[in-house]
């Protein structure tokens, strides 16, 4: 008797940008390849509303609540009959607000804590300062851009697989996932 195979289930990838992109490609196209390519989870970048800066699934940045419901309310309303996987960085008051939204549409968001250069900082062992070290969020930011291209010698948004591959590959399976519990658990939920 033939086993049926199940049908994939696709979500639209919307990440905050490049780095982000970069960093959810490296994970499921490369680290982690083999998972994913297995899974029914599939991923599409298709989301595209040049207007809004949208190529390609990226957002071209989310500064707060208002400027990502700009881009949140057009790309419901054009992909409405399909589930959305947002991988965003999670430095910005209205995070929370943001999440609420997200998941009350029924969608997914995998939060970077607190933003890509911080975690990647954090994850290659560099101790970077936290958001308590600092007066306002956007002071923080600026330090963790600052501080990633003096300990990388480039900017986020320049990592390659290669150097993510310097980080990823010096911490084990269990910090990783940690870090990225909502993308790994749309595997097991098909």
């Amino acid at each position: 008797m033939a086993i049926k195979k199940g049908f994939n289930v696709y979500h639209l990838l919307a990440s905050e940008g490049s780095t982000e992109f970069n960093l959810f490609a490296y994970l499921t196209k490369n680290k982690y390849r083999t998972l994913f390519e297995e899974s029914k989870i599939k991923f599409s970048l298709k989301i595209e509303i040049p207007t809004l800066g949208i190529s390609q699934g990226k957002l071209d940045g989310v500064s707060s609540l208002k400027d990502f419901q700009s881009k949140y309310s057009p790309i419901k309303k054009k992909y409405k009959d399909q589930k959305r996987f947002f991988f965003l960085d999670k430095d910005l008051k209205d995070s929370p607000a943001i999440e609420k939204l997200i998941m009350e549409n029924g969608d997914y968001i995998q939060f970077v804590e607190y933003n890509s250069e911080h975690l990647l900082l954090n994850l290659a062992g560099k101790k970077p300062k936290n958001p308590d070290d600092f007066k306002s969020m956007s002071s923080f930011r600026a330090y963790c851009k600052l501080e990633f291209k003096s300990q990388f010698g480039k900017k986020a948004s320049d990592f390659k697989d290669v150097d993510f591959g310097s980080i990823f590959d010096k911490i084990g399976d269990k910090k990783i996932k940690e870090n990225f519990t909502v993308l790994f658990s749309t595997l097991r939920k098909h």
